[in-house]
């Protein structure tokens, strides 16, 4: 005898009596595979938004780098002209301290052997001219001349450039020479200086 064919409903009815108890775990997966791709979402957001910080941090030390360089470049400048200026002032110092010393020397001998010929006017007349022609006219003598001469005990680099004359530049270089000499005190920008003490 033949088996008789199911209808399409004993089909489904068999089936379904088959899978019903996997059909009471479907929720749970369900909301397992939401949150799991949840996660997946969050932990990519996560992942995106620390990449655009390490981006703008890193822009940042660049910026700050360039910054930096570009300081760095103007300050080896502006340290290099001030040793060449220093340099300059100081070659044309020995050549006037030699002058001076061969003048004292000449001097000396000339008092040795006409010591009642000679007249001390004489003598002061050159050293007169010499600091009129040669020493006044550099800013280090002006400074130093300004701040004895006033009673005022703290001067500002504005005030110095306004009162001698000489160019920003040049009173900061001559600053930084008197500075060195310690002759002078000022302050890390050399915008205010002062006599460390009166001189005489």
């Amino acid at each position: 005898m033949e088996g008789t064919t199911k209808t399409p409903l004993e089909e489904f009815i068999d089936l379904y009596a088959q899978i019903k108890d996997k059909f009471a775990e479907l929720p749970d997966v369900l909301t397992k595979l939401s949150n799991y791709s949840d996660d997946i979402v969050k932990a990519n957001n996560d992942l995106k938004s620390e990449n655009d910080d390490l981006k703008s941090k890193l822009k940042e030390i660049e910026d700050k780098f360039t910054k930096l360089k570009t300081e760095y470049e103007t300050k080896d400048q502006s340290i290099e002209e001030a040793l060449k200026d220093a340099n300059k002032y100081k070659i044309q110092l020995e050549s006037v301290e030699e002058q001076m010393k061969g003048l004292r020397e000449m001097y000396e001998e000339m008092a040795q052997e006409r010591a009642e010929e000679i007249d001390i006017q004489d003598l002061l007349a050159i050293y007169t001219a010499l600091f009129e022609k040669v020493f006044a006219g550099n800013p280090h003598t002006k400074i130093l001349l300004l701040f004895q001469g006033v009673d005022k005990e703290e001067w500002t680099r504005d005030e110095i450039v306004k009162t001698t004359g000489f160019s920003p530049a040049a009173i900061i270089r001559a600053l930084h020479d008197l500075r060195n000499s310690e002759l002078v005190e000022t302050d890390d920008s050399a915008t205010k200086a002062k006599l460390i003490k009166k001189l005489g």
